[in-house]
C-alpha cells in the first residue's frame, strides 16, 4: 500500500507541481505569430458555399421530420449556390468551413519530462492505466489547428443526388446521399510544437547578439538545446533523425567557435537555416474524413446495435462492427487472465522505484 501511495504522490507532483522553465523566449508571442501566419495563408470559403452546406444539414433534419417540401427547397437553394460558386471560380477545391485553435502548455524541464515518462511506465506495469493516461495527457506543448473542409469537386454532386431522390419520392436514398456527402468532409489537424519554435527563436536571438556578449550567447544556446531536448522527449522529433542531430551539431560548433576565434557568422546562418527545415518537417498535418453516418438515425449505427444482440441477423458493415466488438471482449478477457503473470515484475519495479 505504501508503495502504491508513493507512485500516486509522485504522479500528483508531476501533474500539478512542474517547475516553470526560465525561458528566454516569449512563447505567447510565438503562438500569436503562428496563428497570424495561418490566418494569412488560409483560404476562406465564399459565403454562398457556407450557406449552401448549412442548407444540406438543415435538409437532413427536415427529411427526418418528414418535412419533405422544406427539404426540397433547402436542397434546391444549396444546389443553386454551389453551381453559382463553381461558375464564378471553377478552381474551387478543398475549402475550410470551420476551424478551432487550441494551445497546450507544458512548462516542465527535460528532466521532469523524463521522470514523467519513467513513472508512466511504472504505472502501466502496475496496471494503473487510467492514472498513467492522465499523466501522459499533460505532456503536450503545442498549438493545434483543427479545420473542417468541404471538397467542392465532389460535395455538390451528392446534393444534386439527394434532391433527385426526393423528387422521385425516395426519402431513404436522399438521406443516404446526404450521409455520403457528410462523409466527404475532411478534418485536418495541424500540430505545431512549441519547444521547437522556442529553440528556433533562441537561435535567431543568439545570432543577433553583439559578438562580445559571449556569456549571454552561451546561455541562449544552452536554452535552445534544452528546448530541443524537451521537443524530443515530448515526441515532436526523434534524437536519431538527421535534422535533429544536425541542429545539435550546429549548436556545438557555434559554442566551440565562441570560445575560440569567434568567427560565427556563417555558422549562425547555417544554424538558422537548419532550424527552419526542422520546424517545417515537424509541422504535423493529419487528414481524415468525417464519420459518414454522423447525423443519421436508424441506419448503420442502429444496425450495429442490432448485430451485437444477434450477430447473424445482419450483414455487411454492421456485422463487421459486431465481430470487432466480440473480438475486443475476448481480448480483454484474455488480458485479465494473464494479469497475474505481471505481479512479480510489478513488485520488483515498485521496489526499485522506492529504493531510488
Amino acid at each position: 500500500m505504501k508503495k502504491r501511495l508513493l507512485l500516486s504522490a509522485l504522479t500528483c507532483g508531476l501533474l500539478f507541481g512542474s517547475s516553470v522553465l526560465q525561458a528566454k523566449t516569449d512563447t505567447k508571442r510565438l503562438m500569436e505569430t503562428q496563428i497570424n501566419q495561418h490566418v494569412k495563408e488560409q483560404k476562406t470559403a465564399p459565403k454562398a458555399v457556407a450557406v449552401a452546406i448549412q442548407n444540406t444539414f438543415n435538409a437532413l433534419q427536415a427529411i427526418e421530420q418528414n418535412r419533405i417540401d422544406d427539404a426540397k427547397r433547402l436542397l434546391k437553394e444549396a444546389d443553386e449556390k454551389f453551381t453559382s460558386a463553381l461558375k464564378a471560380d471553377p478552381s474551387l477545391d478543398l475549402l475550410p468551413l470551420e476551424e478551432t485553435l487550441m494551445a497546450y502548455s507544458y512548462t516542465g524541464s527535460s528532466k521532469e519530462i523524463q521522470t514523467a515518462l519513467n513513472l508512466s511506465v511504472q504505472l502501466i506495469k502496475a496496471h494503473d492505466t487510467q492514472v498513467a493516461s492522465k499523466l501522459m495527457a499533460t505532456l503536450k506543448d503545442e498549438l493545434d489547428i483543427n479545420i473542417v473542409s468541404i471538397p467542392m469537386k465532389l460535395y455538390p454532386f451528392v446534393t444534386k443526388k439527394a434532391l433527385d431522390a426526393l423528387n422521385k419520392g425516395d426519402k431513404r436514398a436522399a438521406m443516404m446521399a446526404l450521409a455520403e456527402g457528410f462523409g466527404m468532409l475532411v478534418n485536418t489537424q495541424i500540430i505545431i510544437p512549441t519547444p521547437l519554435l522556442a529553440a528556433q527563436d533562441l537561435a535567431i536571438a543568439t545570432s543577433k547578439l553583439d559578438k562580445n556578449k559571449k556569456e549571454e550567447a552561451q546561455k541562449l544556446l544552452a536554452a535552445a538545446k534544452e528546448e530541443l531536448k524537451r521537443a524530443e522527449l515530448l515526441g515532436y522529433t526523434k534524437k536519431h533523425d538527421a535534422a535533429y542531430k544536425l541542429i545539435n551539431e550546429d549548436i556545438e560548433k557555434v559554442e566551440k567557435e565562441i570560445k575560440g576565434k569567434n568567427v560565427v557568422e556563417k555558422l549562425y546562418e547555417k544554424l538558422v537555416n537548419d532550424f527552419k527545415k526542422l520546424v517545417g518537417d515537424t509541422r504535423h498535418e493529419q487528414h481524415k474524413v468525417q464519420n459518414r453516418t454522423q447525423g443519421l438515425k436508424d441506419t448503420v449505427a442502429a444496425e450495429a446495435q442490432k448485430a451485437l444482440q444477434n450477430p447473424t441477423s445482419v450483414k455487411g458493415e454492421a456485422a463487421a462492427k459486431a465481430k470487432v466488438e466480440e473480438a475486443n471482449d475476448k481480448l480483454q478477457f484474455e488480458a485479465k487472465e494473464k494479469a497475474g503473470a505481471f505481479t512479480s515484475e510489478v513488485k520488483k519495479d515498485l521496489k526499485d522505484t522506492v529504493s531510488h
